[in-house]
């Protein structure tokens, strides 16, 4: 079976979505689609519009064969973090290609400027340290750094969000081949629209732009239908984007109430919490009046609105960890009977990676597996409490992967 993987948030799947898992077939002649997914909080540290057992039902339904979770230690992370983690599934799972869009579209051009980045990465940092003392973002001095390394048109690839993981996804690629693990690597080209625009002709969108627009009639445009019955069918006959404006008043105020009690030094012991952040939180809790207000107040050069969202979510989490634990496991979200032949023929291999369809009954007698995990089960409990969601009914030691086929009858 040639098996071809994507790592993906689906938050919302869109027709772009759609789009990606076909091409990379044709490209490839896979014969079996496994996405690894983020679970219910996204990159960016947001929870996710849709739960993660809804998000990859709906991605099996529109051409995925297999959909298992990114942890959220790693889907909640930086993209090289979050890159390593979702390769290393794909990995454990058996892939022989990696597919992921770009605004290249040209996967030698960002090969060889993964090569680069990884063997000019000590210069490039202390000329990022450099620029920075001159008041310069740390985005903007990365850029900067990286055209004085590598050259403008290195530079200018790691100006687009879809090419800065694509590059991250062959240098993890690129150390796995160095250790005898050659995957193939593709890449489709965006098609239609960039992240922050629209094409309403080819209807494509990209994600930020289709969860600002789940209120307008257009919005069917750009999703496929079952995508749009989800959405427009969700709990309380409310509006997916309703549900989550609510959402991040809820996650607001149990945020703030874990910035109120904490003192400075307990709050200085969150995860990826450094420079005095835990003061500057402190100070500008008592005059946000939301979670948008508050991230406002916190970004700075050093500290994008990424980077304070995550932040955030740690202290939602109570991750008071320098290094929390890593691991790699297949923890199962859902599944066609394609994907259920891979997922067979993997455990019937000597030291397979483990691979999770049930936290309550498989056996996880690693104890590093087992730390990591309760993170992904933690964070369903919180986005459950602040989705306001029936905390027995959608633990996650309740649910159930979906199981085309079999879940149906």
């Amino acid at each position: 079976m040639k098996v071809l993987g994507i790592t993906a948030e689906y938050n919302p799947f869109h027709n772009g979505h759609k789009y990606h898992i076909e091409k990379s077939r044709e490209m490839t002649g896979a014969d079996c689609v496994v996405a690894v997914m983020s679970g219910n909080f996204t990159q960016r540290g947001e929870a996710a519009i849709l739960d993660k057992w809804e998000r990859s039902r709906l991605a099996v339904e529109n051409g995925v064969d297999l959909v298992v979770e990114l942890p959220f230690i790693y889907a909640c992370s930086k993209a090289q973090s979050f890159a390593e983690g979702a390769v290393d599934i794909l990995k454990g799972l058996g892939v022989h290609m990696i597919s992921f869009g770009s605004e290249s579209g040209e996967i030698s051009n960002l090969y060889e400027a993964a090569a680069n980045l990884i063997d000019g990465s000590e210069k490039i940092e202390e000329a990022r340290e450099r620029h920075m003392k001159s008041g310069i973002s740390f985005a903007k001095a990365g850029e900067i750094a990286t055209a004085e390394v590598l050259g403008e048109e290195a530079a200018k690839l790691m100006t687009e969000p879809n090419n800065i993981l694509a590059l991250e996804y062959l240098k993890r690629l690129i150390f796995w081949k160095e250790r005898g693990h050659d995957i193939e690597a593709v890449t489709v080209k965006r098609h239609g629209s960039g992240y922050f625009e629209e094409n309403s002709e080819k209807g494509f969108a990209g994600a930020s732009v289709i969860r600002k627009m789940e209120s307008s009639e257009e919005f069917g445009k750009y999703v496929p239908e079952n995508v749009a019955c989800a959405l427009e069918g969700a709990e309380n006959t409310q509006l997916a984007a309703e549900r989550a404006l609510q959402a991040n008043d809820c996650l607001f105020r149990l945020v703030r109430s874990e910035i109120v009690k904490s003192s400075p030094e307990a709050l200085a012991q969150v995860y990826h919490m450094g420079e005095g952040l835990e003061n500057k939180l402190k100070k500008e809790i008592v005059k946000a009046g939301n979670v948008d207000e508050l991230v406002s107040s916190v970004v700075s050069r050093r500290y994008t609105e990424a980077t304070v969202r995550r932040l955030l979510t740690y202290v939602l989490l109570g991750i008071r960890e320098y290094e929390p634990t890593k691991a790699v496991y297949g923890r199962v979200l859902a599944a066609n009977e394609n994907g259920r032949k891979l997922l067979g023929s993997l455990k019937k291999q000597d030291g397979h990676m483990p691979i999770i369809t049930n936290i309550n009954k498989d056996e996880l007698d690693n104890e590093i597996v087992q730390a990591c995990l309760r993170y992904d089960v933690l964070a369903s409990d919180m986005y459950n409490l602040i989705y306001d969601r029936d905390m027995y009914a959608f633990s996650d030691k309740v649910k159930r992967p979906y199981m085309a086929g079999l879940n149906d009858r």
